[in-house]
């Protein structure tokens, strides 16, 4: 009896466990421009082999207003200000072309957090749910939008995340080197002018003028 009720409350366990996920982050990437709610420009910082150095992409499954109308220039303003020059992981399309005929990268995409973990809910769902787009799942792509209203997955630990941590890292040491030899060198230069000007203060010119017979004579600098 003891037995079967450990193993009922088990699988009670297991059935309340949050969903376990594969990572969303196929490449990670910087947002440089909203061209709309929906449209994105991202720099690839860890590029997959579909991505260009500088991409387009459509977020999946949801639709916003044209940024000729009053409500697609809210939706802009929000997408902007929630992405602009954020980085973000990118989880593309898998299913027949990754692309649609505007050759854009069809993607869910996710913030991070502090620790470069991908944040739930998606970028796709904010915006449905702060009312700058609509959802419009596409049958063609392998995305279910329903899901984003489940309970948040748990991502496991992805070795993209160690490779983001590990180039940040790097770029911060350069950064760093660059700053210490460009402070190096602004302390040799003073130095010199320093060295320069107390040498001309002891003796201004080269020319010198006898104090009794008036003649001005060449002379020599010490």
């Amino acid at each position: 009896m003891r037995h079967q009720l450990v193993l009922m409350i088990s699988l009670m366990a297991l059935v309340f466990l949050p969903e376990t996920s594969g990572l969303p982050d196929e490449a990670i990437g910087r947002v440089v421009s909203v061209i709309s709610g929906d449209s994105l420009g991202i720099e690839m910082l860890i590029a997959d082999a579909r991505t260009n150095a500088i991409d387009s992409i459509k977020l999946a499954d949801i639709e916003a207003p044209s940024t000729v109308t009053t409500q697609g220039k809210a939706s802009q303003k929000y997408a902007l200000s929630l992405l602009k020059n954020k980085m973000v992981y990118l989880d593309i399309n898998d299913n027949n072309s990754t692309r649609n005929e505007w050759n854009q990268l069809i993607c869910v995409i996710y913030l991070m957090d502090s620790e470069y973990r991908p944040v739930w809910p998606p970028v796709n769902r904010l915006l449905v749910e702060e009312g700058h787009a609509r959802q419009n799942d596409d049958p063609n792509n392998e995305f279910d939008s329903s899901t984003w209203w489940k309970p948040p997955p748990v991502f496991p630990p992805g070795e993209m995340r160690d490779q983001l941590i590990a180039m940040l890292e790097k770029a911060e040491q350069t950064e760093e080197m660059a700053l210490a030899e460009q402070s190096s060198n602004s302390s040799l230069i003073g130095g010199f002018q320093s060295s320069f000007a107390v040498g001309n203060s002891k003796k201004g010119s080269v020319l010198e003028k006898d104090a009794s017979s008036g003649r001005v004579s060449i002379g020599y600098r010490k």
